[in-house]
């Protein structure tokens, strides 16, 4: 090639236009911040709503919530599970536009398409979330507020897709304290129904569609002309294969998350009143146990780009090490965090909530023991993404799924809520069992430690006076012995800490003079 020759992939990557991305630190700290204020909001809302509805109401929102959360993706068939991958991708070759107009108009149609199936076919609609026939109103408010949630989802999928997490966090945000606000409002001075509650909820998700319709407009305006446009062909057959997967994923991932609740209502032998007093019960007994979920989640969103950088560098061996000594924390971790949430159980149920969820009470050890599962198992995820192996996450959801719905069949209508909680419960650490299995199979190093964490929060669901006991000795044995963590594995824990502590030292420093950062 000549001097003055250019290549096609030079141009792109010297006029390409630029993203202004925030940076990773600045982002896992604001991330960090408003996550964790985020979660408080839900965990007081999630309170509020418990102690001011009754648990029918209360049982129809859980199932109403359960039915956005898995329709949203469904109807727009996987098209923003695309962002993360092609946003970057179209903004190189300067035809980010054009992905935006054709995947925003195809969003828009399948929205409007699912919403008119709901409204339409109210009854059966209704007969599929309630076993029974519920008002036209409610379903005509579902649909609505599945049009906003499908608008925001489309959002933070686009913005995440652009790096934008700043934006990300503030819409979160803000979505969460405006359903907090108007739903608490709505349930204390209008009615203390869950149309209420679904009411409040559309108008958080539309308000945040305006606001990030308003920075994806300033966003927009500062793209560059397209030199370029791929034809519709070639535009849907790259993207098509990766959304089916991602719808795929999706489906698996909240089916897996709410077939229980729709187990309670279709094969429980309740009446439909009874069902949603279930569901609320069992509703109660996640408020607290989910926040451990929420953290696992969190802590995936932090470690996932440190541990690629590692696989990426070659340093697979580090990157399994990693994982593994990832695995026996969060299983001490969260244990301990079962173990707190157990010794605060009757204060919770019979201050906070005001004596009305006995059921959930009942049932609380094993639901706090499925989401400790939950939560540990999300962490073996970090070394399938590292390995480049997401298609064997949809597996794992397809077979806590099978496990869920035949366990159900098998215990439900034998010991009625408690069966569907340990249904859930054994599925979820099979689940785990299966992640861990597969990660081993790939590389990761997994010792018989290891496997004891695996049973450590099943301790949870025999009750605070066995799991307590055992999760000492188990903290003890970490901390002390080395059957439990090894001295490499502790040196590891103490030269993290050493960095953690050096970083946060550094940054009372004055910056030196003449350094071009």
């Amino acid at each position: 090639m000549s001097v003055g020759a250019t290549s096609a992939s030079d141009s792109v990557a010297t006029d390409k236009p630029q993203i202004s991305a925030t940076p990773l630190a600045e982002s896992l700290m604001l991330l960090a911040v408003l996550t964790v204020v985020q979660r408080l909001v839900g965990f007081l809302r999630g309170v509020l709503f418990c102690r001011w509805l009754s648990p029918e109401q209360l049982g129809q929102w859980d199932l109403l919530f359960g039915f956005l959360m898995l329709a949203g993706p469904l109807v727009v068939l996987g098209v923003p599970g695309t962002f993360g991958r092609y946003v970057e991708y179209y903004n190189q070759r300067q035809q980010l536009k054009t992905f935006l107009k054709r995947t925003g108009v195809v969003s828009l149609v399948l929205t409007i398409l699912g919403c008119s199936v709901l409204i339409i076919w109210d009854r059966q609609a209704a007969m599929v979330l309630f076993n029974e026939s519920t008002s036209y109103q409610t379903m005509v408010a579902a649909a609505i507020t599945l049009a906003s949630v499908v608008g925001f989802n489309y959002l933070v999928e686009l913005f995440i897709g652009m790096r934008q997490m700043r934006v990300v966090s503030v819409l979160q945000f803000v979505n969460s304290l405006i359903f907090a606000i108007v739903g608490l409002g709505l349930i204390q001075f209008w009615a203390p129904t869950s149309m209420s509650v679904i009411i409040s909820y559309g108008i958080a998700c539309a308000a945040t569609c305006i606001l990030g319709a308003y920075f994806l407009t300033n966003k927009y305006r500062l793209l560059p002309p397209e030199t370029e446009i791929s034809t519709h062909r070639e535009f849907w057959a790259k993207l098509a294969p990766f959304a089916a997967w991602m719808w795929i994923a999706n489906l698996l991932s909240n089916l897996f998350l709410v077939i229980d609740r729709y187990m309670i209502v279709h094969f429980g032998g309740f009446t439909p009143e009874q069902a949603a007093a279930e569901v609320a019960n069992y509703h109660s007994s996640r408020v607290v146990p989910w926040l451990m979920a929420s953290v696992a989640g969190l802590v995936i969103g932090v470690l996932l780009p440190h541990l690629s950088a590692d696989w990426e560098a070659g340093r697979r061996r580090e990157v399994g090490e990693s994982s593994n000594l990832i695995v026996k924390l969060g299983s001490l971790v969260f244990t301990g965090g079962g173990v707190m949430i157990l010794l605060a159980a009757p204060w919770l149920f019979g201050v906070v909530f005001s004596g009305k969820y006995d059921g959930g009470l009942a049932v609380l050890p094993w639901t706090v023991a499925s989401c400790a599962w939950s939560s540990i198992g999300g962490l073996t995820l970090l070394y399938l993404y590292c390995a480049e192996k997401a298609k064997l996450v949809s597996l794992l959801y397809a077979v806590g799924l099978t496990f869920n719905i035949c366990l159900n069949f098998l215990l439900l209508p034998r010991l009625g809520l408690e069966g569907a909680v340990l249904a859930t419960a054994v599925s979820n650490g099979i689940t785990f069992c299966v992640g861990l299995s597969l990660c081993r199979r790939l590389g990761m190093e997994v010792d018989s430690a290891t496997w004891m964490a695996v049973l450590l929060p099943l301790t949870l669901g025999f009750g605070l006076m066995i799991a307590a006991p055992i999760w000492i000795v188990c903290v003890w044995q970490a901390a002390c012995g080395r059957s439990i963590l090894s001295n490499n594995e502790k040196l590891k824990i103490a030269e993290g800490l050493g960095k953690l502590r050096n970083r946060y030292a550094g940054r009372n420093q004055p910056a030196p003079r003449g350094d071009a950062l």
